[in-house]
């Protein structure tokens, strides 16, 4: 992707949108230096991204995961609490 200032965004608005509709262009608009926001064909948006299926985790994985730490009390510290679940 190609890195737009946004003030330059602002004055060539139209032609980026024509890029990226019609080129499939993508571009990441800066403020400041820093990354705030994209221009991303539709088509980017619509179709979902295909997860793994080493990323895929039952309802029952994701339950037992937060049940983890609902073991701890205020006074535990988490460096202790590690130890603790380690040994």
């Amino acid at each position: 992707m190609r890195k737009r200032a946004l003030a330059d965004v602002k004055t060539h608005l139209s032609e980026l949108v024509d890029a990226v509709e019609h080129r499939g262009a993508r571009f990441v608009i800066t403020r400041h230096g820093k990354a705030a926001a994209a221009l991303v064909p539709i088509d980017a948006l619509q179709k979902p991204a295909a997860e793994p299926a080493s990323a895929r985790r039952s309802r029952a994985d994701v339950e037992r995961f937060l049940a983890s730490f609902g073991t701890a009390t205020a006074r535990d510290s988490a460096v202790a609490q590690l130890r603790r679940d380690r040994r």
